[in-house]
């Protein structure tokens, strides 16, 4: 996606299975990544490497907006854990703070009940 993210959409979006394979393709010698968008990938283990970053850095920012607002709906956690994504991307980013959640759920980190979700896991998140 040349320097940008693919949007993870439950149902079908899984956000574990995403990094899961993201995992895998670290561990194949890939000489180059042709994606369905953009151009060839040279370097596709930094390009990898980079995307689990980045998944990895804002599920942190997920579990961090708990420190705000405990529980919280998926739009009030919206512009906290997506404050660097332009406001017209936020119905797309939507999609992918609720793939986040749907795994911390799984994780035993998070629980949805009645549309709010709460993290009563509150190990390694900052008060912000």
């Amino acid at each position: 996606m040349q320097g940008s993210t693919v949007v993870i959409s439950p149902p079908d979006g899984d956000m574990q299975a995403y990094l899961d394979s993201l995992a895998k393709l670290l561990e194949i010698d890939i000489a180059a990544l042709a994606p369905g968008h953009g151009h060839v990938i040279a370097d596709p283990r930094a390009e990898i490497s980079r995307l689990i970053a980045h998944r990895l850095r804002r599920e942190q920012k997920v579990l961090d907006a708990f420190g705000r607002k405990n529980p919280a709906t998926l739009d009030e956690l919206l512009p906290v854990v997506y404050d660097d994504v332009a406001q017209k991307l936020h119905p797309v980013a939507r999609r992918s703070l609720h793939a986040h959640l749907i795994k911390l759920a799984r994780d035993a980190r998070v629980r949805e009940n009645g549309g709010f979700w709460e993290c009563f896991d509150l190990q390694g998140v900052s008060r912000l």
